[in-house]
This record gives structure tokens, sequence and C-alpha cells, in this order.
């Protein structure tokens, strides 16, 4: 809109007269730099790319959000999951053909959502286990939430400072004597006995409590401070089932998109929903579909290699003042690695795409992880170039006097 303003503006004066060169120049600079940015805005790049000492890569993701569709071994087809006309529902899916035949559809979309885990019966093929509905309480901590025995992902709760377990009697027991050097000082695990009883242990700094029967609907304390449990509900045969909700957005925190999607190929048809960096897998056809929802992933022509990370301080402090990376920047065609260094104000030009130091992070075992910027600007020279033409205008058009002004009168 403001480059059509601009343009209209320029010709209303048709035709030029040779005072209103500047003028005309200045508004053709203009455009030149919106048309630079609208250029950066379609086809440029800005991502990041983090690499621990001694790893390379050459992926780097954007914040821009994609759906991935992958039909088995296939290579995975991409589809733009921004909505900036409102977000897909039911009565206004988004819909996109697959390849190999069928649809994709999202018809349901939150820009920040919580995931909800609720137990349901196991439906076709599904194996079912033992659950448990807990809820755990204090003034600094509510958490409602599903547990299923001997699940990887929803089989414990971490809660930082301390984290609850759902095991059987036997395999707690034989976890213990295996030394449980891997449980947290405080601990809550309840525990999975024959013909569905239940009974509780705490931890409380180190030390193991005594075990108790658990019933339905009665407060326990854990000896956290305030904190408590309650068991809502029991199933002897479940199976997770992921929900999402929407919540408010988040004010100190990046919001955690999710949405509903149905794939459908002939009389086959698979639902469900996804987070963001997540994926689900399931069978399509008589053989593995998976479907992503994640940051946009670019491939730079080169890899990066993060040879050793330096942290400059403060003197006699151990407050950060600078902080550099050394990399290798390999051509895998030419077979070359060229050592070079990354820091503040200096960053690293190659193959059209510059990499900047953006922060770093330091792993549990010691080691760093640098955290590079990339970019790709490819209106930069149109930006450039508009500001230069610009700059001319303005010039020309303090260098032009209007021949209308004669003797104090101004004529319009």
């Amino acid at each position: 809109m403001l480059g059509t303003n601009v343009f209209c503006s320029a010709l209303s004066r048709y035709p030029w007269k040779k005072h209103q060169t500047g003028f005309v120049i200045t508004h053709s600079g203009i455009l030149l730099i919106l048309l630079g940015s609208l250029v950066t805005q379609q086809f440029g790049n800005d991502g990041q790319i983090a690499l621990a000492e001694g790893e390379s890569g050459h992926i780097f993701q954007e914040e821009k959000p994609i759906f991935y569709a992958q039909d088995g071994e296939d290579p995975p087809q991409t589809f733009s999951a921004q909505f900036p006309f409102g977000p897909p529902n039911p009565d206004h899916p988004k819909t996109w053909k697959l390849e190999n035949g069928g649809l994709a559809v999202v018809n349901q979309y939150y820009f920040n959502a919580q995931k909800k885990i609720r137990a349901q019966a196991p439906g076709n093929g599904q194996k079912g286990v033992p659950a448990v509905h807990v809820v755990l309480a204090s003034s600094f901590v509510n958490q409602d939430q599903w547990l299923f025995l001997g699940d990887r992902d929803y089989g414990q709760i971490d809660l930082g400072p301390a984290s609850v377990y759902f095991a059987t009697t036997a395999d707690w027991h034989a976890k213990l004597k295996m030394g449980g050097k891997t449980l947290p000082a405080n601990a809550l695990v309840i525990l999975a006995g024959p013909g569905g009883t239940l009974q509780y242990q705490t931890r409380h700094r180190g030390a193991w409590g005594q075990v108790f029967p658990l019933n339905r609907g009665v407060d326990n304390a854990t000896g956290w401070m305030d904190m408590q449990f309650k068991l809502l509900e029991q199933k002897d045969q479940a199976v997770p089932d992921e929900q999402f909700e929407p919540q408010p957005l988040p004010e100190q925190r990046d919001p955690e998109p999710a949405l509903h999607y149905e794939v459908l190929r002939g009389t086959e048809r698979h639902e469900g929903w996804v987070g963001y960096q997540s994926q689900e897998t399931f069978t399509l056809g008589g053989k593995p579909f998976t479907v992503a929802f994640g940051p946009r992933q670019i491939s730079l022509p080169f890899d990066v290699q993060l040879v050793k990370f330096i942290l400059g301080t403060d003197p006699g402090t151990d407050k950060p003042a600078s902080y550099a990376s050394n990399v290798n920047v390999i051509d895998p065609e030419k077979g070359t690695q060229v050592p070079t260094q990354i820091y503040m104000n200096h960053p690293l030009h190659k193959a059209g795409y510059t990499l900047f130091q953006a922060s770093y992070s330091k792993e549990p075992d010691g080691k760093f992880v640098s955290v590079l910027a990339v970019g790709r600007d490819p209106g930069i020279e149109l930006k450039y170039g508009g500001a230069l033409v610009m700059i001319f205008g303005i010039i020309l058009m303090f260098w032009f006097k209007n021949p209308g002004v004669k003797k104090g009168e101004i004529n319009v």
C-alpha cells in the first residue's frame, strides 16, 4: 500500500518538469527500497544453527511453521503452516494434495496450546496398560495428569526438584537394588500390585518413607513443604490420548502452537493432534505415514564444524564479557576446509549466507554449544541501491530551484 501510494504520488505530477527531477528520483529510490524489502521477505532466510564442540552441521531452522507429510520412505512433502488470513477451523479447513494420492487436512489450529493427556480404552490393535489419574497441588504447583504403567513418555512426572513414578512393585524393587542413583532426592512412587491394588511411597531429602495403601479421593502428604497428592481415577487397561487446549498468549515465553490434522486416502482416514516440534507416525495403506509440525529446515551449501568455543570473562570475575566460535568451513564439492573465527561484528560470509555469533549454552558435561544466527538477504542490493538513489534525488531537489518562486511570490 505504501509503494502504491508513493507511485501514484509521483505519477500524479506527470508530465514531469525539469525542476521535478529530484522529486521523481527520490520517489524511485523509495520504490526500490520497498521492492528490495519485498524480495527479502519472500525469498530471504533468517534462522539459527546450534553446534556442540566437535560437531558439524549444515541444517539451520527458521521460525516459519511447516507441516510435514512423509509417505513411507519417500521424501517428505512440506506445506506452510502460517495462516495469515485466520486459523483453519472445521468450517474452513486448510487442505493440501498428497503426491501419492489423498489429502492432508488441518481443521483446527491453536496459536498457543497446552497438551492434555487423557486415558481412553484401547482400540483395534492397541495394547492397553494400567493407568492412574493423580493430582498434585501446593502453593506453587498444580499438576493434573494421567500416568501409564511402563510408558516411556507418560510413566512419570518431572516437577524439577521432585519426580513422580508409576511402576509395578517388582520392577521398582529391582530398580532400587541396582542403586537407583538417577532418582532425585525428593520422589513419589505409586506401586501397582496384584489385583489392581495400589500403594505409594515418598522420598524426602534422600530418605525413603514407609509404604502406605493408596485409596481413591484421599489427600496424601508428600513431605515436600505443603505438597499433597490425590488419586482421582484408576483404569486396568488404557492408552494415552493426546489432546490440546487453547491457552492465553504467554507474556515471557514463546507460544507453543498445535494443530489437528486428518490424512485421507481412499476409504482410509487418520486424525490426531500434533504439537510444535513433534511428529506422529501411523499406518496408512499398509506402510508407515509420518506427519510433523515444526520450524522450516534449510540446508546450507557448505558444512560448519565447531572446533572450539571461546568464552571471555571480565577480569577477576566469572561474568561473560565476550564469546567467539572457532569453526571450520567445509566445502563438500571442492573438498576444502577453511578455519575461521566468528565473533561479534565479525560474521562469516559464504555462498550468499551470513553467520553471526548469536548466543551459547553450556552442557552438563562442561562442553559448550554455540548458537549461530544464519541470514540470507537477496534484496540487499536493491535496498542499498534504492537508498543511494533516494539520497541523490534529495540532493537534486535542493539543487533545482522552483521557477515559480519570483519576487516573493509562489505559483502552484
